[in-house]
């Protein structure tokens, strides 16, 4: 078995080499284990955590020189194309990018430095149930076209490992605002003919004021700037309590992609999640059946981060000059995707509809159908 050391890093990591018959070592997600595919050799996967910890966001720039991808056997491969980074074990080649779906060819390495993951949810959803999953999605649909069925492979396939931040940090909010009540009250209107009692709602305002202490928990932030957040907001949440510590074992076989989005600008994301999630339990304690001129002045604490690799299956297919894109959470198998619509199907069924109602009209003005509408 490989040995670590002190910093954590394995030493000679780029073969994994099987203890009973010296083939390289895979993790396999439909076993949930590191596997030998040569022999049937098996070994569990640790699921401890004690390394999964929070780590001060104030000093987030001295950790940038932790991790170097090519000590663990990995080389960054750069799209060029859609200017993706992801990582690829070194003796890779020839690869298509999971994001765009173009075929490049892995260059040598550069220096890379990055923060590095300490936390990692391996591949639960393997990839046959993968492709299951994604041959029974594209038949679905009545308003697709035809040829669609026929377009995506099992090659189509990624899976890879996203990076993503997650933050913490305690919250001091003060707000006020004015809480607005309903009531009704009868009124005297003018008509024609005098007047009239009318029953009008009113608002009874009365001005609050109030303070908020709040602690947020592992606000997650994607690092990826190749995800589309519309399709892939839809497969989340994932389990993050099995989260275990980060081992680079559990990649080898998978791509990984490298961070786009620094630990400060993920935060900055994250703050406006919390902004606006201090708003709404705001808002709440302010009350009432309507609101007006709502402040809220908050204060930041203890922030910290932590940087996690989570599992997602991606498929990028080109259908007449236009890109595509799937995706099935790796976790939890839920899924999302983009597809073509026919607009020969979808002109014929309208065209249908149209017969109908002409039809239905005709009869009912030729008299036939008087009486039954």
């Amino acid at each position: 078995m490989q040995e670590y050391n002190e910093s954590g890093n394995i030493e000679n990591a780029l073969h994994l080499p099987c203890p009973s018959c010296g083939n390289q070592l895979n993790y396999s997600a439909q076993k949930k284990k590191i596997t030998c595919d040569h022999c049937g050799y098996e070994e569990d996967v640790n699921a401890a955590n004690n390394l999964v910890k929070e780590q001060s966001l104030a000093n987030a720039l001295d950790q940038v020189q932790e991790f170097i991808p090519e000590e663990i056997g990995k080389k960054v491969f750069d799209c060029a194309n859609c200017s993706a980074k992801f990582m690829v074990e070194s003796d890779k080649i020839h690869l298509t990018c999971g994001f765009c779906g173009s075929r490049n060819v892995n260059m040598d390495a550069f220096d890379h430095q990055y923060i590095k993951p300490i936390g990692i949810i391996p591949f639960y959803v393997s990839r046959e149930e993968a492709t299951m999953k994604f041959k029974k999605w594209i038949k679905q649909g009545a308003f697709h076209p035809n040829k669609l069925k026929k377009l995506a492979t099992v090659d189509d396939l990624h899976g890879l490992y996203i990076p993503f931040w997650t933050y913490d940090a305690q919250t001091q909010s003060s707000w006020s605002g004015e809480s607005g009540r309903y009531y009704n009250q009868n009124v005297r209107v003018p008509t024609k003919n005098g007047f009239k009692n009318q029953t009008v709602r009113q608002v009874r305002w009365s001005r609050r004021s109030g303070n908020l202490r709040h602690f947020f928990d592992d606000v997650l932030v994607v690092a990826s700037q190749k995800l589309e957040h519309g399709s892939f907001d839809k497969v989340l949440p994932y389990r993050l309590e099995e989260v275990v510590n980060y081992d680079p074992r559990l990649t080898m076989g998978w791509e990984t992609e490298i961070y786009q989005v620094e630990v400060n600008q993920g935060y900055e994301i994250a703050e406006k999640i919390m902004d606006h999630r201090l708003r709404n339990m705001c808002s709440a304690q302010l009350g009432g059946d309507t609101q007006r001129n709502l402040h809220v002045n908050s204060e930041k604490s203890n922030q910290t981060f932590k940087h996690i690799v989570l599992p997602l299956w991606i498929c990028s297919y080109t259908y007449q000059n236009k890109l595509y894109r799937f995706v099935i959470n790796g976790q939890t198998g839920r899924l999302n995707g983009q597809k073509p619509l026919s607009y020969i199907k979808i002109g014929l069924l309208i065209l249908l509809v149209l017969i109908i109602l002409f039809g239905i009209w005709y009869l009912r003005h030729s008299g036939i159908l008087q009486g039954k509408f």
